[in-house]
């Protein structure tokens, strides 16, 4: 009869632990390789997704601007400034509530005054990407009342108002109107016709 000495069953239980080991070690890194690969395509997979969005998002947010000149075009008073929704009625657009939606976007046109014949447009849209996530596109213009010819300004004063300043000034050069924490307008030097003041500033 054979006895296994003390020696043998060492190695053996030796042998097995490693065999445990290894098999740990291997499952440990095969559960993380499918992990990595599942996460990664399940990012893949929501960036396409918003990606697809973002581009239906940005084609509903030119809409709204295009939607708020035809507006504009009917009538400028239409631009009142509030957040506008905005539907097709008798085959125009008009404003209706504080937002439209489409599908799972929200569209909100906000205006806004710059002065009696100018206004800024915002057209936001957002929508709910995920639980966690809120996607958003804006785009923003400024219009004008075309439809109401400008006066004809007679001095740097009145251009300077026409461009949206307070007050306009002739100077003496640029120089001066850096000194003065103003803005240098060419378009006004046309006014300035005193050769020691022939530089138009606002402020």
């Amino acid at each position: 009869m054979k006895i296994k000495s003390k020696h043998n069953f060492f190695n053996l239980t030796l042998n097995k632990g490693f065999s445990l080991v290894e098999i740990i070690l291997v499952s440990a890194i095969f559960v993380l390789l499918v992990t990595t690969f599942v996460g990664a395509y399940l990012y893949a997979q929501e960036a396409s997704v918003f990606a697809g969005n973002r581009v239906r998002a940005t084609m509903l947010a030119e809409e709204g601007l295009e939607a708020t000149r035809n507006i504009r075009d009917a009538n400028f008073n239409n631009l009142t400034d509030a957040n506008h929704g905005l539907v097709i009625s008798g085959n125009q657009w008009n404003f209706s509530g504080s937002q439209d939606m489409n599908d799972i976007f929200t569209r909100q046109i906000i205006i806004s005054s710059i002065d009696l014949n100018r206004k800024n447009i915002i057209s936001n849209i957002t929508w709910q990407q995920n639980p966690q996530r809120v996607g958003l596109v804006s785009l923003s213009s400024r219009m004008t009342n075309w439809q109401k010819s400008a006066p004809v300004p007679g001095s740097c004063n009145d251009y300077a108002v026409q461009q949206g300043y307070v007050s306009g000034i002739c100077r003496q050069n640029e120089q001066q109107c850096v000194k003065y924490n103003e803005i240098y307008l060419s378009g006004g030097d046309s006014f300035c016709t005193i050769p020691s003041a022939d530089t138009c500033c606002a402020k």
